[in-house]
Formats: structure tokens, C-alpha cells, sequence
């Protein structure tokens, strides 16, 4: 029996229904789910995120959920764009685990938490001294803190309390001495949020309700039988009537023409009682005894951190006035040092209200603690230029700031180790290079030794780091051999792999040389070094046809030990063929793509149906592993589709003008449809494009300037740039910093232009796109009767969660797919019986 509970927060609203058969009555009531095969895509989990202890002798997995489990869907609300669990003050964009397991690196033994309640784990993280690994166990309405002590083998509940993670997102910190924590309270979790009292929720599992309001609108041209356009808004239900009211408390930001934010906003006092409610925090010291003192008075807290003696903490608090026109970054706040009674010792900065867009730049900023002092703050200020001042004050703090440094560019940060060695890294004024060097703390205006600038990318695949370890302090340093080796981890591209390096650099010198490079016929990873030296490390590796597994190797003994044996969690993909496809443009610049075909086809039996597809990372590892999941489109090869993945695309951020960024963005497309016609996979007319968030908007900018394309995808985009405020494409820049720029690369310039069937997916309260973007795509083609379906999805933001959305949106494409793209009986995929269908 399904039960329905609302819950109005002013002018919010949240509607949950608390089901046991949510898969089996999604065909029924209107949530379809896909064919076996494809429902099979939501069991699978993604690699373990990898966690080790800081002497490295303890490697944590930690697994995610796979859809298919019944993980727990929680509420959602979302308030100056913060979007929350409300019964437990945690963000809902935190990543979240099913599965703790903590390996011995030496003897390959594994511990499992066995005592540790249902519920989420996040936030893990481990002592200085490597003993205690602690975690955040959230519930629907409760987050608490909890440690597990690795010699005893004991799991203790450290708070009852629900922590705050409304603002402070990392709601607790061990003290570098690994004698316990601070924690930031929900003071006011429990209270009651509503006028009249109402139910609680209940601690169980629950499912987003498959018939809150899911919305399935078309258009396609009359055929046959079917003589009038048709237009149908499926499963509705008197709980959901609520929901489906205009929505309220949204800010609509514009400039009058002193410069200044306007708003439109409805009730905005409720909306600052809202926030100063969920923002209010209260920050305890716990010790492992379970000794807990309070540290001041309850605050609207929005950051804090511990120093590296355990004695003093740097203290961000949002400071009135608080208006619902502007986002929290802009509220007025004061940075001060408190010791650890909550007395003020010192104050950094008082920031006013940012009240324009325009306003001055902030003069004190970049407040953290020298890692390798006791209690020395640190901060930046900004010189009238833009570049920085570097400032210090120690305990007890009754001197007056000194000088640490005079820089030509803006700080970015700084890794420490002692007075004599720290790397300093810079960014230029208008943040596109950064600048490292070596410098002497003691003196850090002299005797700076440059050891890289480079450009910012907007590439995941090409980085560098310094390798880390704990200091005496507790707290995390650079790695430093006989007062002058450092070592750098770093991924580049060469030719067309991407490998990973471990390099010693010689700080007196100024020269490195190469410990270890990865195979490029391999995807390896650097995780950990073991040694002082450099030739012994931990490290993961995959092949096409393996997942990662984790492996020591010591090259003084030329030795390689295998950790684990994890095999392929869907034997049916293995197989599938991926290669990275280099091609030019016309300017002569070369591209790449990903290119996935069934395991044992070939060009001279004809070409296929292909899908262009717009992910995250334009280049390929070339030994990486091939499998898929419920969020990207490679499982479509089973069904006889060429799936070119990610093909390298202009960046907005760094183009000219928005008539360069439209050349080249024709250009790329035009160029990756040749290469792939001319390889024999592909043939005019059979080439359809999908895309989630900024790929969606990149192809839905296909569809209306180029005609390559035959249907489309679009899932969780931004089609009208005027409602992207900010976050369009990867440009971090708002409409009106770039108005020129941005207007000329909106797909909804060009909507007319559209002559293809197109399929629009959305989450109902995407924290990204608003719906607005898909709702206002598909009515324009519909007022110009081009073929289109829009589905919105309930409950769900920009990434799906619940276990009926991503089924639906499974069966969607799968449909979808099959009328208009998948590979007819004559076609050779589904003649071929050697091919291998999972």
C-alpha cells in the first residue's frame, strides 16, 4: 500500500510517497522500464573511489550504489541555490557510498564495518596517525558522525546530533592531533517547520513516487490514421496537484540602469527566515572519550578550519544583511581566529555586501593556516593592480600583521613544508596561466626557483601534483627527500594515449627526471608511494577487457604484486571494440573521439547507424576499460550502433567571439562526420547526436546549424542562454559579463532551423538547467510543428537518481532509438549471429 505524506516549508513544497513495489507499478501507472538487457545497466557500480591512510599502509574502497539496489531517495528543496536534504542539513550533490572496504596493503587482509547502520556513508576520512577512520552515516532525516577504530576493530557512534552540511559542506574536521573533531551542529534539526505538526518521516527506504508527475508531451507530423497533432500531460494525482502549481520563491535576476540586481521575488522574508533557519550552526569539540565542549555561540556558519597545533580555528561567518536577491557567496561575512572556547582571538576581515556585479574586487582574501606552524593565519591582499600581498599573523595574536610576500599575479595557493621549502602557485590576472615556484618561507621574496607555468585547460586529462605525506603536525605537507627531492605525479597526452608519470624534481637544481611512466597500452594510475625513493609505489590498471585492479610494484626488485581480482561486472560488453579516432579540421587542427563498434565488424560489410555522443572527456585512454552504464549511450553498440563518444569540441570560454566559437563548432562536427565516412562507418543520413548538460547543448547547437544529424537527445540542457545566468557551456562567466558572446551561441537563435525529430528529457527541479530551458525548447517546436517529445521527470535534478527516472529514460532512448536510429532487418548487425549481445 502506498502511502502519501506533504510537507510545506513556507513556500516549499515536498511531496514523498513511501512505496515497496516501486519497479513493479511503474509500467503500470506511467514510469516504463527497457528491455532486459538494458535494465541491466542500472546494476552496475562504478569503480571504487580509493581512499588510503596517510602512512599508507591502509587502501579504503568505497563503492557507490548501483541504481538497481534500493537505495535510499531522499527530499530535496532548494534555497539560494543550494539544493538539500531539509531533515538532514546535507547537499544533495555530495557523492554518496553503499560499501566501506578497508584493505592491508602489505598482506592483502580485508576488515568490512559489520555494525554500521543502514544509510549513506559520506565524508570519509582518516586520522593523522592512521588509526580511525571516520565517516557521515546519513539517514532521510539524520546525518551523524561516526569512527571506526582500525586496531581494536570497533565502530563507534561519535555525535546523536544531526551535523550541519547546509553551508559548511564538510560538516566536521579531525584535530591534526587525531584526538577528535570539531563539528558543526544543526541546532535547530527537529524543530518543527511548520505551523501545525504533521507526520515524520519514518527511517526506511523510500521511492520518488512513480505517479507524482511525470510528463510526457509529442508532436510528430499526422501519418496514416493519425489526423490531428496530439499533445498529452500523462499521470497525474490529487497529491501532486501541489506540486503542479506555479512554483514560487524563484529569483529572476536583471540590472536596472544604476548597474544594480533587481529581483522579482515572492515573500523573500520567508526565504531569508528559510535560509538563516538551515544556515544557523553550533560548533563542538569531541573528543574520542566523548568528552564534547561547545566552541561559542551558535552562528550562521560557513566555514571553518582547525590549525595545525588543534588549539585556534579560522571562522567564516555570513553577517546580516542577508537578501534573497543575491547569492550567499555575496552576503556580508566576517573571517576571524577563535580559540577553542569560541572566543574571538583576532579578526581577518569584515566583507560587506557585494551589492553590483561590478563591484571593487575583495581586498582580503585566501584565509588558511600555514600547515607547517602551529598557528599561523595566512591571507592575500589585493593590491589596486589585482595581484596579491601576502599577510601572516601567529598566536597569540596580539601583533600586527607581517609581510610574507609581494606577488606580480593573484594567489592561488600555497603547499607547505618548513621555513626553508614551500611551492607557491600564482595565477595570472585574467586566471588563465598559473605560475609555480619554489620558495623559502623565511624569505619567500627571495630565491624563487619557477618550477612550471602553464595554461589553465578545461581538460580533466592533463594535470600535475605534488606527492603529500602528514608532517609531525597531523597535517598534510609536501613530500620533501634530504631537504631538496620532491615528487610530481602527472598525466600527459602523447601521440594519441594519455600515460601517467612519477618524476623526482630536485629543488636545488631545478632539473627532474622520470621514475615510472605508465604502459600506453594500458590505463594505469598512480595511487600511492611507498618508499622514499620513488620505486616502490601502489598503483591501478585496466585493459579493454579488465577492470581495474590495484597492484604494488617495486622496481628495485623488478617485482609487481596483484591486490585485487576484480572481473567484468556485465560479461556480455566484453568485446566491444574502442578506439580513438584522430582527425583534422579544416583549419588543420587535430581532433579526437572515441569510437566504440561491436567486437567483429568490419568496415567492408557496410556502414552502421551512429550516435554521436556528448559526454564528459574529449580524449580516450587507450587501454581503458570498456564497459557501460545507465548514463552515457556506449551499450548501444549492442543493438548495431556506432557510438562516437566525446569528440573534441571549441571551448566558449577562450573563444574571440561567438562567430569564431560557430565556426569552429561547425567545423569540429563537420570534421568528425568525414572522418568517420570516410573510415566506412558512417553514411549521411544515418548519423543521429545525444547529449546530457553542456553536450546537450552542444548538440542541440548541431541541430540548428548543421544539417549532419538525422533525430536527436537532449537530456538535461541549456537551449536559451538568457536563462543561464551563469555556467553556460564551460564558461564560469555571467550573461551580462559576456552578453555579446553568449547571445550569439544560443540554439534558441536558431530553433526554426530544426528539421529533424528531437527527444527532450529534464529533471523537474534540475539545479543547473531549470525545466524552463526544455519547456520553452519543445513548446517553440511545437508552435512551429517540428517533431519533438518532451518528458520531464519528477523529483529528479540534473543527474537522475531515483531508480524509476533512470529506468524510464532508459526505455525512452531505447524507443527512441529504434525508430529512429537503430539499424533495419537488412542491416548487417542483425544478421550477424557472431555478434555478441549482452
Amino acid at each position: 500500500m502506498n502511502r502519501t505524506i506533504s510537507f510545506v516549508f513556507g513556500a516549499f513544497f515536498v511531496t514523498l510517497l513511501i512505496s515497496s513495489e516501486a519497479i513493479a507499478n511503474a509500467n503500470t501507472i506511467g514510469f516504463k522500464t527497457p528491455t532486459e538487457e538494458f535494465a541491466r545497466l542500472v546494476e552496475v557500480q562504478s569503480t571504487p573511489d580509493i581512499l588510503m591512510s596517510p602512512d599508507n599502509d591502509w587502501l579504503v574502497e568505497l563503492s557507490q550504489h548501483a541504481i538497481g539496489s534500493s537505495k535510499q531517495v531522499q527530499p530535496q528543496l532548494s534555497l539560494f541555490g543550494i539544493n538539500f536534504n531539509p531533515f538532514n542539513y546535507s547537499h544533495a550533490s555530495l557523492k554518496r557510498y553503499a560499501d566501506i572496504e578497508i584493505r592491508h596493503v602489505i598482506s592483502g587482509s580485508v576488515l568490512n564495518i559489520n555494525n554500521l547502520p543502514e544509510g549513506e556513508i559520506r565524508d570519509v576520512q582518516w586520522s593523522a596517525n592512521s588509526r580511525y577512520l571516520s565517516l557521515v552515516l546519513e539517514r532521510v532525516n539524520s546525518a551523524t558522525l561516526w569512527v571506526y577504530d582500525v586496531k581494536t576493530r570497533r565502530l563507534e557512534q561519535v555525535t546523536q546530533s544531526t551535523l550541519n552540511g547546509f553551508l559548511t559542506t564538510s560538516p566536521y574536521q579531525w584535530l591534526p592531533d587525531s584526538t577528535g573533531f570539531v563539528v558543526n551542529i544543526a541546532i535547530n534539526h527537529g524543530k518543527p517547520l511548520l505551523e501545525e505538526p504533521v507526520e515524520p518521516i519514518k527511517e526506511q527506504r523510500i521511492n520518488i513516487p512513480n505517479q507524482d508527475g511525470l510528463v510526457i508531451t509529442e508532436y510528430f507530423r499526422p501519418v496514416e490514421e493519425v489526423a490531428e497533432p496530439t499533445q498529452s500531460e500523462l499521470i497525474t494525482s490529487e497529491a501532486l496537484q501541489v506540486m503542479a502549481q506555479p512554483e514560487s520563491n524563484e529569483v529572476t535576476n536583471q540590472l536596472d540602469e544604476n548597474g544594480k540586481l533587481t529581483s522579482e521575488v515572492i515573500k523573500p522574508d520567508p526565504i531569508v527566515d528559510q535560509f538563516k533557519f538551515f544556515a544557523q550552526g553550533q560548533l563542538i569539540k569531541i573528543s574520542l572519550s566523548g568528552l564534547a565542549k561547545p566552541i561559542g555561540q551558535a552562528t550562521f556558519l560557513n566555514h571553518f578550519d582547525v590549525s595545525p597545533d588543534s588549539t585556534n580555528l579560522i571562522v567564516n561567518m555570513i553577517d546580516d544583511p542577508i537578501t534573497s536577491d543575491r547569492p550567499p557567496e555575496n552576503f556580508a561575512n566576517v573571517w576571524q581566529v577563535w580559540g577553542m572556547t569560541g572566543h574571538a582571538l583576532y579578526e581577518l576581515a569584515a566583507n560587506p555586501l557585494v551589492e553590483t556585479l561590478d563591484s571593487p574586487i575583495v581586498q582580503k582574501h585566501k584565509f588558511q593556516w600555514r600547515l607547517d606552524k602551529g598557528a599561523t593565519a595566512l591571507w592575500a591582499e589585493a593590491k589596486p593592480d589585482g595581484s596579491d600581498n601576502l599577510f601572516t599573523v601567529s598566536a597569540p595574536f596580539r601583533k600586527a600583521p607581517q609581510a610574507f610576500a609581494t606577488l606580480d599575479w593573484k594567489l592561488d595557493e600555497i603547499d607547505w613544508f618548513n621555513d626553508s621549502l614551500a611551492l607557491l602557485t600564482e595565477k595570472s590576472l585574467d586566471d588563465n596561466k598559473r605560475r609555480q615556484s619554489i620558495i623559502t618561507p623565511r624569505n619567500a621574496d627571495q630565491r624563487r626557483v619557477e618550477f612550471k607555468t602553464f595554461t589553465e585547460t578545461n581538460s580533466s586529462q592533463t594535470w600535475h601534483k605534488f606527492i603529500k605525506q602528514r608532517n609531525d603536525l597531523g597535517t598534510e605537507a609536501l613530500k620533501v627527500v634530504g631537504g631538496r627531492y620532491l615528487f610530481v605525479h602527472s598525466q600527459q597526452i602523447q601521440g594519441d594515449s594519455i600515460v601517467q608519470l612519477l618524476e623526482r624534481f630536485d629543488a636545488k637544481t631545478n632539473s627532474k627526471s622520470t621514475v615510472w611512466q605508465s604502459q600506453p597500452e594500458f590505463s594505469e594510475s598512480l595511487i600511492a608511494l611507498l618508499d622514499d625513493e620513488g620505486m616502490r609505489f601502489l598503483f591501478s590498471k585496466e585493459t579493454q577487457l579488465q577492470p581495474t585492479n590495484f597492484f604494488i610494484s617495486d622496481l628495485t626488485f623488478n617485482t609487481l604484486e596483484q591486490l585485487t581480482r576484480n572481473t567484468h561486472p556485465i560479461e556480455g560488453f566484453i568485446g566491444v571494440k574502442k578506439e580513438q579516432l584522430q582527425y583534422r579540421r579544416a583549419d588543420g587542427q587535430t581532433l579526437t573521439a572515441n569510437l566504440y563498434l561491436p567486437n567483429n565488424y568490419d568496415a567492408t560489410q557496410g556502414s552502421l547507424p551512429v550516435l554521436f555522443w556528448l559526454g564528459n572527456d574529449i580524449y580516450n585512454k587507450k587501454g581503458e576499460f570498456v564497459t557501460s552504464n545507465h548514463k552515457d549511450m556506449v551499450a548501444y553498440v549492442a543493438k548495431g550502433i556506432a557510438i562516437l563518444e566525446n569528440p573534441s569540441m571549441p571551448s566558449l570560454k577562450n573563444a574571440a567571439s561567438s562567430a569564431a566559437f560557430m565556426t569552429d563548432l561547425k567545423s569540429s562536427f563537420k570534421a568528425a562526420t568525414d572522418a568517420l565516412i570516410a573510415k566506412g562507418v558512417a553514411e549521411l543520413g544515418k548519423i543521429s547526436i545525444a547529449g546530457h548538460g553542456a553536450g546537450a547543448t552542444l548538440a542541440s547547437l548541431a541541430l540548428t546549424n548543421t544539417d549532419y544529424f538525422s533525430s536527436g537527445i537532449l537530456r538535461s540542457g541549456q537551449y536559451n542562454v538568457t536563462m543561464a545566468s551563469k555556467g553556460y557551456l564551460d564558461s564560469d562567466e555571467s550573461y551580462w559579463q559576456k552578453a555579446s558572446l553568449f547571445s550569439g551561441v544560443s540554439a534558441f537563435n536558431a530553433v526554426d532551423k530544426i528539421k529533424v525529430p528531437v527527444l527532450i528529457i529534464h529533471g523537474k527541479d534540475d539545479d543547473k538547467a531549470t525545466k524552463i530551458q526544455a519547456e520553452l525548447l519543445y513548446q517553440t517546436l511545437l508552435s512551429l510543428e517540428k517533431e519533438a517529445r518532451l518528458v520531464l521527470l519528477p523529483n529528479e535534478s540534473h543527474e537522475y537518481q531515483s531508480i524509476e527516472a533512470i529506468l524510464h529514460v532508459l526505455w525512452e532512448q531505447e524507443q527512441w532509438l529504434e525508430k529512429w536510429v537503430m539499424p533495419t532487418s537488412e542491416d548487417y548487425l542483425l544478421n550477424n549471429t557472431n555478434f555478441q549481445q549482452y
